[in-house]
């Protein structure tokens, strides 16, 4: 009897908070509960989690040694420092929970930390015990610091702020991923160091951005390896602090990097792009350079699609340099030397071969993929004629509380909901599988955004299904520009468009985090302004989707940007029917890391000027011209398993093509026209199996407007080697 009080007088309560209206408001029946359908797992762990009310934050500390797993109000917790330790959980509200310094105790594992602000704060891995299996999401403008410590096989997604790990007196860092690091502003923002006795390895940065850093940007020494995918520098120096180059890296064994970009000729004080000692470097994708990059003379370097050279350290030069097409020359080069034909000097084979096979280890693992959450079922158009209209009730909240929190149940609504955009409104269901926010008809946008200059929304945990658009972004709704929208747990479901960005200005380093699309004509849609002039054209800047899936969408994502957009990452996603993938124009440096592509039957699964592939797998595609369209493609560790043309001819350009450690079964070396013009073919193809070319499965292929040379005659063994852990 005791617990069915409680239980009567708990959902009064939640019944109340859930269902407050203004007099004159009519009450709105209870929603529909969906029934048999559930959230997805992260989603489970979160909402498990105990909910400590912020008026009780002072025992924080209390609540995660009692429950293990917390999660917070929105709102200031500070004041109080937190100690983690193995298998603990805290949880931010979605809109970012202010909190103190957090110690991860040495010796732990499992442990989370997730939608957290502790600005000006630190986050401190402690020295003893090994660190690892940990998750650090979404955390922003906190110092990470590392002195001695010791951790591997950690991850890093989506992390604001300085990385300063010093082991170069004792402990090490192993295998740990930094997944969209964005620093700047200070001076410093990423220290590496490590030592001899116990070395550090195998640390993968993918999606780096380092936004005006006042002084020095990046010290690295003493590390066997470092891997960097995708660097965006911009303006380091700012204010004359330093005096380094931005990538300065001493005594190192072996240096990856791709797709760098940026500049800094607006710097107080200009420095190189890169000032590199280290055994071995490889460098692909390379538009970022100035007349002050160094490499050390011991440094074996293979630079291959890159503008601007660099010149050598003080000393006797002893290092080679391999270079592929190098300021659009589509040669390749040895020491300076065009190569025409097969290098035949048993030493020098031996040297390229050594760098080009390094070493094999483990690439990262494949994603699990959920089968999205369906709340609403098969019938849901007919399902939803005559059902209640929550509309007023939705925006009241919007309105009354900033973020609307539903609880579980189907809303439906007949116009759209507006959300400022000035951080702190918006919307919070309890989770895709228990949400949702159903349109009865399908002629409006169910969330419209307005206002907001460098500002971002709340919207997380439920399911946007029919109206015409899920999310609309319009100048006609005042000056937009967007930063640092970090949503998460979202799943767009039969719309026109998903997420559509109309003739708006800035769209600037934000975080989709497991953000899905089904059934949508365009999951992702940029529909930019078309006004020449950069500061009122349309862009869409380092933003990265984490784990989404694009489902039978007919297009998944549509960026044809007017004005550049920059280093715009998918990262885990699965793309799985429809016609088109990513339809992309005007992109630099977009990378795809670790996705799969499958079930696409239009022209190509990918059409882009520019395109980075790594580690992903496109397989049972049935397109009818080619499996990518691309001025540029840049690919590494990847299986094309459909016998279709990789490429396709872009009309009036030259197609690029830059094929590393990757298996081909489709053909490779001729174009298939698609438009009036037979573009000329150039590129290089190192360490790579071609199925349907066999001759073309060497060690170093170079290919000249045509004309195809192998330069090591050695057969290919292709292994990933920059999404790998040792």
């Amino acid at each position: 009897m005791k617990h069915l009080i409680f239980f009567l007088l708990f959902s009064t309560i939640v019944f109340s908070q859930n269902y407050h209206y203004a007099i004159e408001d009519a009450p709105v029946k209870a929603p529909e509960i969906p029934v048999g359908v559930n959230n997805q797992l992260e989603e489970i762990k979160y909402f498990e989690a105990y909910l400590l009310p912020i008026a009780q934050k002072a025992s924080l500390q209390a609540a995660l040694d009692l429950h293990g797993s917390v999660r917070l109000e929105k709102g200031d917790y500070s004041g109080v420092d937190i100690v983690m330790k193995s298998n603990q959980r805290l949880y931010g509200y979605p809109s970012l929970t202010k909190v103190s310094n957090i110690t991860i105790t040495a010796g732990s594992t499992g442990v989370v930390l997730e939608n957290l602000l502790p600005q000006d704060k630190t986050i401190t891995l402690q020295a003893g015990g090994v660190i690892s299996n940990c998750t650090f999401k979404s955390i922003k403008w906190a110092t990470l610091k590392a002195t001695n410590a010791t951790f591997t096989n950690n991850t890093f997604i989506n992390y604001g702020g300085n990385i300063l790990i010093d082991c170069s007196q004792s402990g090490y860092f192993r295998n740990n991923k930094f997944i969209k690091h964005q620093s700047g502003g200070l001076t410093t923002v990423l220290t590496m160091k490590g030592n001899t006795a116990t070395p550090s390895y195998g640390n993968v940065n993918l999606h780096t951005n380092f936004l005006t850093p006042h002084g020095d940007t990046s010290e690295l020494d003493n590390l066997v390896s470092a891997t960097f995918v995708g660097i965006d520098a911009e303006g380091w120096n700012l204010t004359g602090d330093g005096t380094k180059a931005m990538f300065k890296a001493s005594n190192m064994g072996n240096v990856k990097m791709t797709d760098l970009g940026g500049g800094n000729s607006y710097s107080a004080v200009r420095t190189g792009a890169y000032d590199i000692d280290a055994a071995n470097v490889s460098i692909l994708n390379k538009k970022l350079f100035t007349e002050f990059d160094v490499i050390s003379p011991r440094t074996n370097m293979i630079m291959i699609a890159a503008l601007g050279g660099y010149k050598r350290g003080s000393g006797t030069v002893t290092g080679y340099d391999l270079w592929g097409n190098l300021d659009n020359t589509n040669s390749l080069k040895y020491n300076n030397v065009e190569q025409t034909t097969a290098i035949t000097n048993t030493a020098i084979v031996s040297n390229l071969s050594a760098s080009i096979l390094g070493n094999q280890y483990t690439p990262w693992s494949r994603p699990t993929w959920e089968t999205l959450p369906d709340p609403t079922g098969a019938n849901w158009r007919s399902d939803r004629v005559g059902k209640p209209d929550s509309t007023t009730y939705i925006q009241n909240l919007i309105n009354t509380n900033g973020v609307a929190e539903l609880p579980e149940g189907v809303f439906y609504i007949s116009s759209t909901l507006k959300v400022p955009l000035d951080r702190a409104h918006g919307i919070m269901g309890k989770g895709t599988g228990k949400t949702s926010i159903v349109g009865l008809k399908d002629d409006f946008p169910l969330i419209t955004l307005t206002g907001g200059q460098d500002d971002n929304f709340v919207l997380a945990h439920l399911t946007l299904q029919g109206g015409n658009t899920g999310v609309y972004s319009s100048q006609n709704f005042g000056t937009q520009h967007m930063s640092f929208v970090w949503l998460k747990y979202v799943v767009f479901r039969d719309q026109n468009y998903g997420f559509q960005l109309e003739k708006m200005m800035g769209f600037d380093n934000n975080f989709f985090d497991n953000i899905s699309f089904v059934n949508c004509n365009k999951g992702f849609f940029q529909d930019p302004l078309v006004n020449g002039d950069s500061d009122h054209s349309s862009f869409v800047d380092k933003t990265m989707f984490y784990r989404s899936q694009f489902i039978n969408c007919n297009t998944a994502v549509s960026m044809l940007a007017t004005r550049a957009d920059n280093l715009n990452a998918w990262v885990d996603c699965k793309f799985s029917g429809g016609q088109t993938a990513l339809s992309l124009g005007g992109n630099n440096y977009p990378i795809a890391a670790n996705c799969d592509f499958t079930g696409f039957t239009g022209k190509q699964v990918i059409s882009s000027g520019d395109i980075s592939l790594y580690n992903s797998n496109f397989y049972s595609n049935s397109t009818t011209v080619s499996t990518i369209k691309s001025i540029n493609s840049y690919i590494e560790g990847c299986n094309f398993s459909d016998g279709t043309t990789l490429f396709s001819s872009v009309i009036y350009n030259p197609v690029n093509a830059y094929i590393v450690n990757s298996t081909v079964s489709g053909t490779v070396a001729s174009l298939v026209i698609d438009g009036d013009w037979n573009s000329k073919y150039s590129g290089v193809f190192m360490n790579s199996n071609f199925v349907s070319s066999p001759t073309l499965s060497k060690l170093l292929v170079n290919v000249k407007e045509g004309t195809i040379t192998v330069i090591i005659n050695t057969a290919s063994n292709p292994y990933p080697q920059l999404l790998v852990t040792r």
